[in-house]
C-alpha cells in the first residue's frame, strides 16, 4: 500500500472514530468546545486530504481542489452536525478553505517534498483529535466513567499513540512508484521553453 493511500485510510480511520465520540457526547459538548473541534477537523482533514489529492491528480488543479474541499467541508459539516447549525457552517467553510490550500499545495510540490509536511500536518491532526477528546467530557462524566476508560484517558496513553503514529510515518517509503507517482521532475508551470 502507498505511502498516500496509508495517510488516507489513518485520517478516514480516525475522523471516524472522532465523530463517534462527537454524536456520543453531543449534549454534553460546550457549543465553543463544538464549533472549535468542527473548524479544527474541517481544516486538517480538508489540508491533508486536499495535499493528496493535489499529489495524485497531479496536474489537474481543478479535480484536486473540488476534491479537498469537498472532503474537509464534509468533514466539518459532519462534526459540527449534531451540535448546532452554527457548527455546521464554522466546519464547513473551514474545510472548504483548508481543501482549496490544500490542493494547490498538493499541486506544486513532489511527493518527496511532501514528506516532511504531510508527517507535521498528520501529527497535528492525531494531537488535535486526541486534545479534543479531552475536552469533550465533562466532571460529571468523568466520576461516572469505568477506572479502565479513566486510564486509556491518561496522557501517556496520549503520548504513546503519538509516538506510534510517528514511527509508523516514519516507516512509510515516500519514494516514487513506476505507477505514476511523481518523481523530483521539474513542476509543469517551469517546464523549458523552446
Amino acid at each position: 500500500m502507498s505511502a498516500v493511500s496509508q495517510i488516507f485510510w489513518f485520517v478516514i480511520i480516525a475522523y471516524v472514530w472522532f465523530g463517534w465520540l462527537v454524536w456520543r457526547r453531543r449534549e454534553q459538548i460546550q457549543q465553543m468546545h463544538g464549533m472549535v473541534s468542527a473548524m479544527a477537523v474541517g481544516m486538517l482533514v480538508g489540508l491533508i486530504a486536499g495535499m493528496l489529492f493535489g499529489l495524485v491528480f497531479q496536474g489537474s488543479l481543478s479535480r484536486s481542489t473540488l476534491w479537498g474541499m469537498s472532503a474537509g467541508a464534509a468533514a466539518g459539516f459532519l462534526v459540527g452536525l449534531p451540535l448546532s447549525a452554527l457548527t455546521v457552517v464554522e466546519g464547513t467553510l473551514s474545510g472548504l478553505m483548508a481543501g482549496m490550500m490544500g490542493a494547490m499545495l498538493g499541486d506544486m510540490i513532489t511527493l518527496e517534498q511532501a514528506e516532511p509536511l504531510l508527517f507535521f500536518l498528520v501529527m497535528l491532526y492525531t494531537a488535535c483529535l486526541l486534545l479534543m477528546e479531552r475536552w469533550h467530557v465533562s466532571g460529571q462524566q468523568q466520576s461516572e466513567t469505568s477506572s479502565t476508560l479513566l486510564a486509556l484517558r491518561h496522557p501517556a496513553v496520549g503520548a504513546l499513540l503519538l509516538l506510534a503514529v510517528f514511527v509508523w510515518f516514519q516507516a512509510m517509503s515516500f519514494a516514487p512508484s513506476e505507477s505514476g507517482e511523481r518523481s523530483g521532475e521539474p513542476m509543469h508551470h517551469q517546464q523549458r521553453q523552446k
